[in-house]
């Protein structure tokens, strides 16, 4: 994080230098100045290269050629490779009207009923059916080309579906809506998302959250790389987090990528005082 903050200070730095040089001194460091938007990803590569020479070492005492590939690449890419691919699939059992898996039997702990996923889907649909008029008859009074015009619309279409898609297969997969605790363990599962298993014996305590995440995290001193955001939809703000022991061995598939190392797992529920009731019980 150090590389890619200095990165951003060196980018704002220079952007601000290249407006008080005269200007023929700006035009013969104008290749350099071209450079300077790349800083942030180089910083991130190199951030990252630790990490990603763990993983060549790991796929390759492991004999797992296809993760060799994957080890060079940022987790966070590979991850939504990963959750693309496991969202159309859920589209398509959407449409062949697949049951869905079973839930493990427990006590229920919903997120739907009270948050905005719904309304989050509702809004996504409407922009769609409502986006892909409004393109047809606004594109033809902005472009003229006929070829030009028909690519635009074949890309808008193809944007609106890819939409349309994510959106079913999401749904398919949230199902109910619901976290199920057992004699065992806390089962966690937000559609593609966020789904894990959390043992009870690795859970310190679950508190209620009445402020941001944020703020909660600066105020114990916690990374944000250690905690996970757990919830339907981004306008379903955590009200309740769980707090894991030390060196638990908990690991999540959060965005296509398994995270492990957590220190908190916050999460939206319909109820929290429910489930800080049942996790201090067990």
């Amino acid at each position: 994080m150090e590389q890619i903050q200095q990165a951003y200070l060196i980018f704002i730095g220079a952007s601000f230098l290249m407006f008080l040089l005269p200007g023929g001194v700006k035009h013969a460091l104008r290749p350099l100045y071209l450079v300077l938007p790349l800083l942030p990803l180089v910083a991130k590569d190199l951030a990252h290269l630790p990490d990603a020479i763990a993983r060549f070492r790991a796929a390759y005492a492991a004999r797992a050629w296809g993760a060799l590939f994957a080890a060079g690449w940022p987790p966070e890419l590979v991850g939504m490779v990963r959750l693309d691919r496991e969202l159309r699939r859920a589209c398509m059992a959407w449409l062949q009207r697949r049951p869905r898996p079973p839930a493990p039997a427990g006590r229920a702990f919903t997120y739907l009923e009270q948050g905005s996923y719904r309304t989050v889907c509702a809004i996504l649909l409407i922009s769609v059916l409502v986006e892909l008029p409004l393109d047809a008859a606004i594109i033809p009074l902005l472009v003229r080309g006929e070829g030009e015009r028909m690519a635009i619309h074949l890309l808008m279409l193809a944007g609106a579906l890819s939409s349309l898609v994510y959106m079913l297969g999401d749904r398919w997969l949230v199902g109910d809506g619901r976290h199920v605790l057992t004699a065992q363990d806390l089962q966690l599962r937000i559609g593609a998302r966020t789904r894990g298993t959390v043992p009870l014996d690795a859970i310190a305590t679950c508190e209620r959250l009445a402020e941001a995440h944020d703020a909660w995290l600066r105020r114990h001193g916690i990374e944000r790389s250690r905690a996970v955001r757990a919830s339907a939809s981004p306008f379903d703000k955590p009200n309740a987090v769980l707090i894991l022991k030390e060196g638990s061995r908990v690991r999540l598939h959060h965005l296509g990528v398994e995270r492990e190392g957590l220190f908190c797992i916050f999460l939206y529920i319909d109820n929290p005082q429910d489930l800080v009731r049942a996790l201090s019980v067990h």
